[in-house]
């Protein structure tokens, strides 16, 4: 009996405990926290802007890690990912600095070259499926042409804005 008494009262001890944990509220960042995302994040950049790619990759997404709608380093990394061709990453990157500020012109800017770059990569790929001679084919080349023409004019700039 004083076992199973000594058994319920370390049960109801051990949930206490786990119930108080659980509602215990969130940290805030500290200092030292935010001091080391501004470091980080300084970092990123000068890594960013030395050309330092994969470097800055890393840093940004562990900036990301601690601030996840964070939209200027959502804007570096599709930048990264574009200047790399990893067009659907660069998407994705631009599309997140754009849900967490919808304002940010240059992302959206930036989102429209990589989905050309994206129609551009498709119609080539569809080169090596398409019968020649047919009009579908014909009409594929056109949009080609009309997209390389719209990559390539000089009135237009397509090339992917690099800073906020």
């Amino acid at each position: 009996m004083v076992r199973a008494l000594i058994k319920i009262i370390t049960l109801v001890l051990c949930v206490s405990t786990l119930l108080a944990c659980s509602t215990a509220p969130k940290h805030e960042p500290t200092k030292s926290t935010k001091l080391n995302l501004i470091a980080i994040e300084a970092n990123a950049e000068t890594a960013y802007r030395s050309g330092q790619l994969e470097l800055a990759e890393g840093l940004y997404r562990q900036l990301l890690s601690e601030k996840r709608n964070y939209a200027p380093a959502w804007f570096r990394l599709g930048n990264i990912y574009t200047r790399t061709n990893r067009l659907d990453a660069a998407v994705t990157a631009y599309q997140n600095c754009i849900n967490s500020d919808s304002e940010h012109a240059k992302a959206w800017h930036n989102l429209a070259i990589a989905r050309v770059r994206q129609a551009t990569d498709i119609l080539i790929e569809a080169q090596n499926h398409l019968v020649v001679d047919t009009s579908a084919k014909s009409r594929m080349d056109q949009l080609f042409l009309e997209l390389m023409r719209i990559q390539s004019s000089k009135t237009t700039d397509t090339t992917v804005a690099s800073n906020d």
